[in-house]
Parts: C-alpha cells; sequence; structure tokens
C-alpha cells in the first residue's frame, strides 16, 4: 500500500479502502459487450420487462447487430469477475480464485482494455468494422480508461486490500 493516508470516510467496516466510484463505473464500462450482447436480449425477453424494453431494445440491437461482435465479449471476462469480487469483498469470502483476482484486479481490467483496443484495431484494419463516431469514442473512452487504470494510486491501494478471510462461527 502507498504512504498516501486516507481519511476515515474512506474506510468500509472491514477496514479496507472502499471502491471508488470511478472504478465501478470503470468496470461497468468495461462489462459493455456483455451486458449488449447478453443480458440485455435475455431481460427483453422476460414477461413484464416488455414494456421498459420496448422503446430502447431498437436501439440496443441496432448496437449489438452494427458494433457487436461475439468475439468482443473475451476482454468483458476480467471485468465480469472484478465484478463479482466488488460484490464478494467480504471476510466470509475464501474463494481462492475470488481473492487471486481481486490482487490481480488491476492488471486484468488494464488487460481487458488493451484486448478490447487491439480487437477493435485488427477489426478496422482488417475491414470489418468502419471508423465511425462511435467507434472513436469507444477507443478514447478505452484510453481515458486504461490511464485512469494505471495512474490512479487509490486504484492500486484498493486492489491491495481484501477483508481478510474468517470462517463463519457456528453457534
Amino acid at each position: 500500500m502507498s504512504k498516501k493516508t486516507y481519511s476515515f470516510e474512506d474506510y468500509n467496516e472491514y477496514n479496507v479502502l472502499k471502491i471508488p466510484f470511478n472504478l465501478i463505473l470503470t468496470t461497468l464500462y468495461l462489462m459493455k459487450y456483455f451486458f449488449i450482447l447478453i443480458f440485455l436480449p435475455i431481460a427483453a425477453k422476460l414477461p413484464k420487462m416488455d414494456h421498459t424494453f420496448k422503446a430502447i431494445l431498437p436501439y440496443v440491437e441496432q448496437f449489438a447487430h452494427h458494433h457487436a461482435n461475439l468475439l468482443l465479449l473475451l476482454p468483458s471476462v476480467p471485468a465480469v469477475m472484478i465484478m463479482v469480487g466488488m460484490f464478494r469483498r467480504i471476510p466470509k469470502t475464501g474463494t481462492p480464485w475470488i481473492r487471486n483476482s481481486w490482487a490481480k484486479g488491476r492488471m486484468l481490467l488494464s488487460a481487458s482494455v488493451i484486448a478490447e483496443l487491439l480487437l477493435l484495431v485488427l477489426f478496422l484494419l482488417l475491414g470489418i468494422k468502419e471508423l465511425n463516431g462511435l467507434l472513436i469514442v469507444i477507443l478514447y473512452l478505452n484510453a481515458m480508461v486504461l490511464l485512469y487504470l494505471l495512474r490512479s494510486q487509490r486504484v492500486r491501494d484498493v486492489f491491495a486490500e481484501f477483508p481478510e478471510y474468517k470462517a463463519e462461527e457456528k453457534d
């Protein structure tokens, strides 16, 4: 952990740094293809969700057909692992893969961004995708996310901490 001192409000009830909102947004952004290609189409087919998604479903389908590719799901996998770690970052978590992925979280998210950037550049070079405004925005956002992950001391410190494992005590 760094020599930077944090205030009392920066720590949660388990005495580890709280996950910054920017890191949560970054992880959700890196999961965008997971949501677009898997979650939203499934959710739109559920009963009572028809009215909720009826207005946005054409836009989601258009984006999925024109800008998404199943291969782009691969860079979302590390982000999904980190999101699971965000929800399971409690002392009762004894699962080794969650603890290990959390310890390598910054590297996993950076690899996710780099893999997506490489795939998008490859798609451009092969002519699978055209350079348009949306793709430029995605490339720009990926570059900003990568800079945030590499330069933020807070992100380093958050991924350096995970509450110590405490097995549940039986009465």
